[in-house]
């Protein structure tokens, strides 16, 4: 049998879809605050565009809209009172310019602004599948040995607990006093039954001691016994 793999807690797919739904929304909102704020706010979103693809285009971008809206309320603002016609049309067209290709232009890039990390490859040694199954041995054996010695420290460095951040590998094992249920059913045999009854067990009558005394009152196939003394812990 080959070692066990990571252990990947579920996903919840409701929440990872309402996030995505989310995020699309608000990107479309984002793109889409120009035309709502008659303009204003171009170069804010010309701005955070700019905090996540640092680009020239995005830059010009910023200082074009931003340039616009100056010079178009100075012309106003600065203008005798009332303003004559000129400055009110340039105002107005001014305006109409950041709200409409703003709008457009942040539609266009939307995609590329809010699109995902690329994730980072850290190239891996490529090794044949019995080196894999020798080098995961040998990390069990390793940190059996650990857990024997200091189970205060296997404890502090997850061994045996593949649903908590770590640094330190095992190599797969599972600790049958302390892991969670999706952790136990990872066990070859052990079902859903047999983990809800590992971990009535211990709540009630304490740790096991050995793989022995799971055999005897926990409801799995002798068959599996030598496959779950290969990644079977335990730590008081």
């Amino acid at each position: 049998m080959t070692a066990l793999g990571p252990y990947t807690p579920p996903v919840d797919e409701v929440k990872t879809r309402n996030r995505r739904r989310l995020a699309l929304i608000g990107s479309y909102l984002w793109a889409f605050a120009p035309l709502l704020t008659c303009g204003y706010a171009a170069p804010i979103m010309f701005g955070l565009a700019l905090g996540r693809r640092r680009d020239n285009p995005t830059l010009w971008a910023l200082v074009a809209y931003s340039a616009l809206i100056i010079a178009s309320c100075f012309a106003v603002f600065a203008s005798d009172d009332p303003p004559p016609a000129w400055a009110l049309t340039l105002f107005a067209v001014s305006m109409a310019l950041c709200a409409l290709g703003a709008t457009a232009h942040l539609l266009v890039i939307r995609a590329a602004v809010w699109a995902p990390p690329a994730r980072l490859q850290v190239p891996v040694a490529r090794l044949s599948s019995m080196e894999v199954v020798d080098r995961a041995r040998k990390l069990r054996e390793q940190a059996r040995r650990t857990a024997e010695a200091d189970p205060m420290l296997a404890k502090r460095l997850g061994i045996g607990r593949p649903d908590l951040p770590r640094q330190f590998d095992d190599g797969g094992l599972v600790d049958l006093n302390h892991a969670p249920l999706p952790a136990l059913m990872t066990l070859p045999g052990v079902t859903e039954r047999s983990a809800r009854q590992i971990q009535d067990w211990v709540a009630q009558s304490g740790p096991f001691g050995s793989l022995g005394e799971v055999m005897l009152v926990i409801e799995i196939s002798p068959s599996f016994e030598h496959h779950l003394r290969e990644y079977c812990v335990f730590i008081p």
